[in-house]
């Protein structure tokens, strides 16, 4: 492969790799690298969206404190039945933010949806110069890829065992896929290594098509990793509960004697099929958590408390508890120790060790040689077939 032919397949295995994580973002509620706009509402100045353009989401973890101005995904409560809705904040109150589309006469709030808050926020679109930065048209292959997807399953759904499909378990799938994908790699490659030694491989070795092995391996990671981390960033984040210092004690847990404090039970739960630990940890001022690291084995729950403190002042005030979640492919002081410098740090392990032992067992197994798939039909002549053909009609 010369050097225009590697280039040429390595953009073609981004611009891949991006549209399926743009796919899989929008259908998980969570950008993964890049988000798109479904609307004209941000096509005016100065973001200039139109539908189907691209931005690169930034995690709110990374992107730090919204500002006014900044345009944010956030997941909408009432706006066009709720959803990932991509808008501009333009003002903070103490009730929330305050959003509208670009081209928007009206902010979202003047409307059904209540002011956005913190853990509402899934992504921050990247800014530079205070000009969003926007890549024309590029989500419109996902929502191609949406649309088929939704039409494919509506016949998948039927058959046993693809069901999720339906109910829009994308991660699963892909997750299956990437393995049945790897499956066949393996036996592809059993058969074929029988057929070379038993020498019946020479004579087609050039008659069929060739197929790049490491774009094959590409496709296998992305579709196991990126359901991966989805499994990771998604559930994790910082969950804000709004307690009142109240003078004199409620049965509402959320009501608190000023000066008082209430514990309640913190549960997280595993329902996927490889233990998970998670982190859950104070994120504001007046919160105990009693213990900070959870284990959950497959299909079992794991609890810790948490105490929550009213101050001396009357009012209302924001307590938040910040979880994150991990798959056990590490050691857990491990997980614990990368967690401790930053959750990125932990998922970007976990990661690396999937895609270090699946592409060993695809390597050894399979090797990088590019796949030959023999083409039987042109074995035999125009005339060979013709023959053939009309001796089966007699």
């Amino acid at each position: 492969m010369d050097l225009r032919s590697l280039a040429g397949s390595g953009i073609t295995a981004l611009l891949v790799v991006l549209v399926v994580a743009m796919l899989i973002g929008q259908q998980l509620g969570q950008p993964i690298v890049l988000g798109f706009v479904l609307t004209g509402s941000m096509n005016a100045e100065p973001a200039n969206m139109a539908p189907g353009d691209g931005f690169i989401a930034v995690p709110p973890a990374i992107a730090g404190d919204v500002e006014e101005g900044d345009v944010v995904t956030f997941d909408a409560q009432g706006l066009q039945g709720g959803g990932l809705t991509t808008h501009r904040v333009v003002a903070e109150t103490d009730q929330g933010y305050i959003t509208r589309g670009d081209a928007n006469p009206f902010t979202d709030q003047d409307g059904p949806e209540p002011p956005v808050q913190e853990s509402q926020i899934k992504a921050v679109a990247l800014q530079l110069g205070g000009d969003t930065v926007v890549i024309p048209n590029i989500g419109l292959a996902a929502i191609a890829m949406q649309d088929a997807f939704g039409f494919a399953a509506t016949f998948l759904a039927a058959i046993p065992g693809l069901g999720g499909l339906a109910e829009g378990n994308v991660g699963s799938s892909m997750v299956l896929v990437g393995l049945l994908l790897l499956g066949y790699s393996l036996v592809a490659e059993a058969v074929g290594g029988s057929n070379r030694r038993s020498g019946r491989d020479d004579r087609s070795r050039d008659r069929g098509g060739k197929t790049s092995a490491v774009l094959v391996l590409l496709a296998i990671l992305l579709l196991i990793t990126v359901p991966a981390t989805a499994s990771m960033v998604i559930p994790s984040g910082t969950n804000d509960i709004t307690i009142v210092s109240s003078q004199s004690p409620s049965s509402n847990p959320t009501v608190i004697e000023r000066g008082g404090s209430v514990e309640y039970t913190y549960n997280f739960s595993n329902d996927g099929f490889i233990p998970r630990i998670a982190t859950v940890d104070a994120a504001s001022t007046g919160v105990d958590v009693a213990q900070s690291s959870l284990t959950a084995p497959r299909g079992e729950t794991a609890s810790t408390t948490v105490t929550l403190h009213a101050p001396e002042e009357t009012g209302a005030y924001v307590r938040s508890v910040s979880e994150w979640q991990y798959v056990q492919f590490l050691p857990a002081p491990v997980i614990l120790s990368l967690h401790a410098i930053h959750p990125f740090a932990a998922v970007a392990a976990i990661n690396a060790v999937i895609v270090v032992v699946v592409t060993a067992v695809y390597v050894l197994a399979v090797g990088l040689e590019p796949f030959r798939f023999r083409d039987r039909g042109r074995e035999l002549s125009l005339s060979q077939r013709v023959r053939r053909t009309i001796r089966k009609w007699r």
